[in-house]
Order: C-alpha cells, then structure tokens, then sequence
C-alpha cells in the first residue's frame, strides 16, 4: 500500500480504508483522531492517530513506535477496544487491528463474528457455488428449490432469509421477487465483479448498513457469462452459536473448579482482562528458547523476593512458573510471562503463548489427566503447577492460551 501524500486530508483516497479488507463499510476518521494504546504483552503505551474504523477492524499510524501482537486501544475514558494486529504495511506505519472486544463503562462485548462461524467459513460445508452453477432457468422454481437445498446443509438450521440474485449483462437483479436494500445490493455487485475478474467463486461476509444482521454473501461465475449470487442471513445462527458456546463453556467451568477444588478455574477472555488490570505490572518476560527459562528463573526470584515469600514457597512458585513457560516452548513457539502482584497478599503470573489454544471438548483430558500431552495442551508439567500454586486460571482460545497462576505471599 502507497499512503497518499496528503494523508490523511484527502477525502477522496480509500487506500488506509481498503487495507481493512471489509468492503464499503469502514470510513475515515477526519481528522484524525490520536489515541493512547497499550501493548498487552509488555504493558509498554505508545501514541497513534486513528485513522478508518469498521465494525471488525480499525486502521492506526504509529510512526513512533513499532506495535505487535495484542493492543488495547483507549478511545475514551469509559470506551477501549482490545485486538490483534492482522497486517502491517512494509515501509509504512500503518497497522490494522482485528477487533476482538469492546469494552464500553462495566459492558462487554463480543466481537461480532465468532472465530467458530470462521471456522464454518472455511470449511466446504456452507458452500452454494456448486448449487447456483446448476442453474438453468431463472425464475421462482429455481429460486424455491435452491433454497430449499441450502436449507439441509446442517450449519444452516438457524438462518433467516435467503436471497438468490443474478448479474446478467451487467444488470443485478433478484431470483424472485424478495430484494434487500440497496446497500447490500452494492456489496453483491462489488463481489460479482471481484468474481468474474478472478474466475471463481468467491465468499464474504457482510453486515447490513444498521448493523442488525449479519449475512454470507456468495459469488459463483456461471457458464453463460453471468453471475449468481446468495445472500443468506446467520444472524440467529451466529447468536445460537453464542448460547451453545456459553453453555458449554458454563458446563466445563462448574466440572473443573469442582473436581479440583476450585484450584483450576476456567476464564473468559474479559475476565482475565478484569483481573489482570486489578494489579501492579512487575515484569514481563519473553521466552523463545530453552535458554531463556534460566533468565526467567533470575527474573522472577528478584520481583518476587523482596514481596516475603517463604524460600520454600518463592522456590515452588518458580519451579511452577518455568514449568508453565517451558509448555509454551515444547507446544509452541514460545510465549511470554508478566508477573504482576494483584495486593498486598497475593501475586499473579499470566504465561499467554500464540498457539492454536486448547479446544472445550480437551480440556478435561488436557488438564486433569496425569501424563495427557498433545500440541495443544498443557504438558505433563500441569500437575506441577497445580500443586505449587494456590489456583490456576486459563483462558484459552484460537489467539491462544493464557494461564494464571496464583500464589499468596503467605499460605491461608
């Protein structure tokens, strides 16, 4: 990407917009607007100008300091986000930002598309293409029975409408008589010309200009020089999606926090978010390579020594943290430890690695059985950890998994 010239007072230039990768729906912040942002890996702060907002993602300029991994935007007193940057453009300061959460005064709340729905999003089961290149005859025959095939694909029991439409001769027009806005209508004429310019079909999701509803929207080139498109709303299947999820996840908590005392709670990604800004930041510690775990170990007996901790009780607390980094090295590409004290009793270190996280239905496996390893568990090293510490958090999801571990400076 070229920034232009007079970035960014020129209205009409859409390069920081189209970097964000979500079609006609982010927009300029004019003039920008300066924002303070902290890098969560290290608590360092830096300034930056915000430049394009969207729903899913904002464009930053930070010539004064290179950013990386997840970031904390404060846009107001009562008003952050929380994201990860997905590109940065070589050369240039320019980075994109992934929202994952909006915090807004005591609310939370999720990002509007789920990483699981992403995950139906690459996989061949929610795919018309093969359907709408079997059309023929455009007319409401088709239109009903397309529907009526995409209606048995399992990931599509909670959708709303669907909309069938064609671009004929340059024209869009719908399959029958049912017809969305003009705005989405816009969407579907800038993904059927993306399509018929690469040759295949293409997928994309979409929101309505209101931001009430969600869709996928498909483009499949045809053989006759045409195009069909559909448009198929997720909303409710995103929001069962959402309740099944918590479900769940409400379900593996209780089981956990029960079989092992309370020692092992399971958290959400705004929970460890809350608890971690409760305390004071004492150091953190990047870990890429098995020598890194000696200087770790030196680290944290220095923090953590003038706290007075019992020699036995400091020399448990490190052997459980090298365990928790050493994980992140045999499961993964490393990860980083910041040590914080959350009062005047108790002090917390959050090991939080970049991979794949661990999924809902492994955990038990993943963190009760003795000896369980797999690349996306904890290690035979958790047992360790469970009993040198007072409790353990985790909160593990795609961005990864981060772990608590808990000790009070002196035992209950």
């Amino acid at each position: 990407m070229i920034l232009c010239e007079r970035c960014p007072d020129e209205p009409s230039c859409r390069n920081c917009l189209n970097e964000l990768r979500v079609g006609r729906s982010a927009q300029k912040v004019l003039p920008p607007r300066q924002v303070r942002l902290t890098l969560l890996a290290d608590g360092a702060e830096a300034v930056a100008e915000l430049r394009a907002v969207s729903r899913t993602a904002v464009g930053l300029y930070c010539p004064g300091q290179p950013l990386h991994g997840r970031i904390e935007v404060e846009l107001a007193a009562d008003f952050r986000i929380i994201g990860s940057l997905v590109r940065g453009i070589r050369n240039v300061p320019y980075y994109v930002l992934d929202i994952e959460k909006v915090l807004r005064r005591n609310e939370v709340l999720e990002r509007l598309l789920l990483d699981e729905f992403h995950r139906w999003h690459l996989s061949g089961e929610l795919d018309p293409a093969s359907l709408l290149k079997n059309m023929r005859e455009r007319n409401d025959e088709w239109s009903r029975i397309i529907k009526q095939e995409l209606q048995k694909l399992s990931i599509l029991r909670q959708v709303g409408a669907i909309y069938l439409y064609l671009v004929e001769d340059g024209r869009l027009r719908p399959l029958g008589t049912a017809r969305v806005d003009e705005p989405l209508e816009q969407e579907m004429r800038r993904l059927a010309a993306r399509a018929a310019d690469a040759g295949t079909a293409l997928r994309e999701q979409v929101v309505a200009p209101d931001g009430s509803r969600v869709y996928e929207l498909y483009a499949s080139p045809l053989p006759d020089r045409t195009c069909g498109l559909a448009l198929i709303d997720i909303t409710e299947a995103i929001a069962e999606e959402r309740r099944r999820q918590k479900k769940e996840w409400d379900l593996y908590k209780q089981v956990l926090a029960s079989v092992t005392g309370d020692k092992l709670v399971l958290l959400t990604d705004e929970e460890l978010f809350v608890l971690i800004r409760e305390g004071e930041m004492l150091a953190a510690i990047d870990v890429r390579a098995p020598e890194d775990l000696s200087r770790l170990r030196r680290e944290c007996r220095r923090v953590l020594e003038p706290l007075g901790m019992a020699d036995k009780r400091l020399l448990q607390y490190i052997v459980a943290l090298n365990e928790a980094a050493s994980n992140t090295l045999k499961h993964g590409s490393g990860g980083t430890v910041t040590l914080y004290r959350a009062n005047e009793q108790v002090c917390r270190a959050v090991v939080h690695d970049q991979g794949g996280g661990i999924d809902l239905e492994e955990l038990p496996r993943a963190t009760l059985i003795q000896g369980y390893s797999t690349r996306n568990s904890l290690g035979v090293g958790f047992h360790v950890m469970l009993r040198c510490c007072d409790r353990l958090l985790l909160c593990s999801s795609s961005a990864g998994t981060k772990l608590v571990l808990e000790c009070r400076v002196q035992p209950l």
